[in-house]
């Protein structure tokens, strides 16, 4: 971050700079549902929190929401972040200038609602789950006609389904759902969060 790019982090997650970690995490929950790209795909529909905003205006806020988030809710990060701030207030705009990286979009937000988006993604079946059913159908019937073959495929169903999901975050579970999908999820954790005053 250089000093033209100098943003406040307070004001774009809309908190007092005396902000405590749990309001940092709710404001940023907050913010990234409501700006998460994956809520503005062609075709799907968007909860009106923010009705205006294009995919693309989306993702550039999401990012800066991101930074805000990973800068404001580590303490080495924050007091640096605040010790520039001061600095660029007293001696003016081109003072000091911060450099912490830039965050990780999608990793922040699967990370802060891994929780929440659990129950939200419906255990897709992607290959092995289908397989199994045919495979274990198969076989059951082999051994013992019809009954084998329920048995069969719902025990294939369910050890493909592990082994789909095996050593796969809940995130990376989300990101191979369709768009329509991943825009519903979002659309319905904003409705539970937001408009319950949760966050």
């Amino acid at each position: 971050m250089n000093s033209e790019t100098f943003l406040d982090y307070y004001e774009i997650l809309e908190i007092s700079e005396n902000a405590t970690n749990e309001e940092i995490r709710d404001a940023y929950k907050k913010k990234a549902l409501e700006t998460h790209p994956d809520r503005f795909v062609q075709g799907s529909s968007d909860s009106a929190i923010s009705p205006t905003i294009s995919q693309e205006e989306a993702k550039d806020r999401f990012q800066k929401i991101a930074d805000a988030y990973y800068v404001l809710s580590d303490e080495t990060r924050r007091a640096q972040y605040d010790r520039v701030k001061t600095s660029r207030k007293k001696k003016g705009e081109s003072a000091t200038t911060l450099d912490v990286g830039r965050a990780n979009a999608n990793q922040i937000f699967g990370d802060v609602f891994e929780e929440l988006l659990r129950p939200e993604v419906d255990n897709p079946h992607w290959f092995y789950a289908p397989i199994g059913a045919v495979t274990g159908g198969a076989l059951g019937f082999i051994c013992a006609n019809v009954p084998g073959l329920v048995l069969g495929a719902y025990a294939g169903n369910k050890l493909g389904s592990i082994r789909d999901a095996k050593g796969v975050s809940v995130y990376d579970a989300y990101s191979k759902l369709s768009s329509n999908h991943k825009a519903a999820i979002l659309s319905s954790l904003a409705a539970k969060l937001i408009t319950s005053g949760r966050i």
